[in-house]
């Protein structure tokens, strides 16, 4: 069996039980602080990332990005990212992500894998600046098969356009110490494509992938931070009386010798100990005669009638290392509880095959190694031959020195405000039922401000397109008119389009509007969620600016919603929780 956990329920489990606000393991050593930055809804990521952290004796803080806010993360030092002062700093970018997939592109079609490597460049540049360490995801080759064998066999296929962006990326990141790299197709390949895609919540939700994956993801992701911060796996040791010596034993002969040429595998410098219950001297003659190959290898031996928790304990401190980066290796059924309560989340139980145990090993952590710094003669990586991955493409692509501003020129934003032509919402009621980073949070529908004959209540909803396509209606907002004053109660922008400046095209040409129609002061209602942190800071640093169109000044202000206020500004005394 592998090493435990061995599902991803039990890693949800624990997160809900240590994140609970009544919680208390006790002392921990302080945790890394790591934050999330992915082209999708990685939030499923968290508790497989959050658990093995923790398991291995820290306490991690963990912080999810904005989705689909890379570049706009890591060119800003005022940025949200920024401002949480990460230690590692995660990166998840597919292509197919950039444009809008909705637009009607087959997902394998619908990003351009060259823009890989100059964002990677940037949040690079961004780990340096925060002094933080750089783990980036290569993302999976495409789900999609190649459209044919011409495709297949055409250099600049998607599949071979795919694969020379991850090899062009990999071989840029080998040569810098502030970064590593995990590989999701590897991750995607042991779940089984079939099994690793989630279409439906993908289009409900942006996550593209199944639990299985994230679970894996975050394991690899976890084991990655240790290694680098020399918490991976230090040693293994062995239950001979569970493998071997014992009665119902499961490795003898030739299992023996399998087993032995598993454990020779093991890299150089991680330390091997065998572990018994009889003495040293009777144990050696009985290896020798029941597994030959195994009495063989250099390892160290502990016995003279301890039981197993007493020698990991030992040899763990010989070390100067703690219980829970040693690996312990047993045979069915473990008999001491002692033992998995000891190393439950380097426990590798095995009952005969080889192969488990290497799975098993593999699992635990027992082959990982410090992700290695390569260097390149003269310092420069090869360039993947026929990929022009280095040349920057039509200017919208972030790159070390380019500033938030650049960047935001460089996407072609368009946001059209306009008031809904007829009675269908359907658009406008998606978009505010689904925000929940940019949003007011107050529970008012866009009906409440379209009702018909009311002049003091209006609608209006933004249709968006960039260089990468057309995202459609992408924003709502609802106002409520009091005389000189625009109670603006519902503002709702969807996550594809956030991070792009939409939100200030909004706010000027709804000054515009305002200052047309005689008002002198925009009041932004919001409740604070905890969640639409986005939302909250854009109206806060908007309410210290005045607005001005053709001469006229519009104060804009913003007002947070709480049972003081609410009977002020809101005829129905406010909205619910979401």
């Amino acid at each position: 069996m592998p090493v435990l956990p061995a599902d991803a329920g039990h890693n949800v489990r624990a997160w809900q039980r240590r994140t609970a606000p009544a919680c208390s393991d006790g002392p921990v050593a302080p945790g890394p602080r790591v934050a999330v930055l992915a082209s999708f809804t990685a939030d499923p990521l968290v508790p497989h990332l959050g658990t093995p952290l923790h398991d291995a004796g820290t306490h991690p803080e963990l912080f999810m990005a904005p989705f689909n806010q890379i570049a706009q993360e890591c060119l800003r030092d005022d940025s949200a990212t920024a401002r949480f002062r990460p230690d590692a700093l995660v990166v998840c970018a597919r292509p197919e992500d950039r444009p809008a997939v909705a637009s009607g592109k087959r997902e394998a079609d619908a990003g351009d894998p060259r823009t890989l490597e100059p964002l990677a460049a940037t949040a690079l540049d961004a780990a340096r600046r925060w002094g933080a360490l750089l783990v980036w995801a290569l993302p999976p080759l495409p789900y999609e098969p190649s459209r044919g064998v011409g495709d297949c066999g055409d250099p600049r296929g998607a599949m071979a356009r795919a694969v020379a962006s991850r090899e062009a990326v990999r071989a840029r990141l080998a040569v810098d110490p502030d970064a590593c790299v995990v590989d999701l197709e590897d991750t995607v390949r042991a779940v089984g494509v079939r099994h690793a895609r989630h279409p439906a919540l993908f289009r409900l939700a942006r996550v593209p992938f199944t639990e299985d994956v994230f679970f894996r993801f975050g394991g690899e992701l976890a084991r990655v931070l240790l290694a680098r911060n020399g918490q991976g796996c230090h040693g293994v040791l062995a239950d001979l009386d569970g493998l071997v010596l014992g009665p119902a034993a499961p490795f003898a002969g030739d299992s023996a010798a399998e087993l032995a040429s598993a454990l020779d595998e093991l890299p150089a410098g991680r330390r091997l100990a065998y572990r018994t219950g009889h003495p040293v001297a009777e144990a050696r003659r009985a290896l020798a005669t029941l597994a030959p190959a195994l009495a063989r290898l250099p390892a160290e031996w502990i016995a003279e009638g301890r039981t197993a928790v007493e020698d990991l304990a030992r040899f763990a401190g010989a070390r100067g290392v703690t219980t829970s980066t040693i690996a312990v290796l047993t045979g069915p059924p473990v008999t001491e509880t002692d033992t998995a309560a000891a190393a439950p989340h380097r426990l590798v139980v095995c009952d005969g095959s080889a192969d488990q145990v290497r799975l098993g090993l593999l699992d635990a952590g027992a082959f990982d190694t410090v992700p290695p710094v390569t260097a390149y003669p003269g310092g420069t990586p090869p360039a993947a031959e026929g990929n022009d991955t280095a040349t920057r493409s039509d200017g919208a692509d972030a790159t070390p020195g380019d500033d938030y501003a650049a960047f935001l020129r460089g996407l072609g934003v368009s946001a059209e405000l306009a008031e809904p032509t007829g009675p269908d919402l359907s658009a406008e009621a998606d978009v505010a039922a689904r925000a929940h980073d940019f949003t007011l949070a107050l529970s008012h529908s866009p009906e409440r401000f379209a009702s018909v004959g009311d002049g003091g209540r209006l609608l209006l909803s933004a249709h968006v397109r960039d260089r990468y396509g057309d995202y459609g209606t992408s924003a709502v907002i609802g106002v409520r008119a009091a005389g000189a004053v625009w109670h603006v109660e519902l503002f709702s922008l969807s996550c594809v389009v956030m991070g792009k400046g939409v939100e200030d095209l909004l706010l000027r040409s709804l000054v515009e509007r305002a200052a047309e129609r005689g008002a002198t002061e925009l009041a932004f209602h919001y409740r604070d969620t905890g969640r639409n942190h986005p939302a909250v800071g854009f109206l806060r640093a908007a309410a210290r600016h005045h607005r001005a169109h053709k001469g006229r000044d519009v104060c804009v202000t913003s007002v947070e919603h709480t049972a003081a206020t609410a009977g002020g500004h809101h005829e129905d005394g406010g909205g619910t929780d979401d």
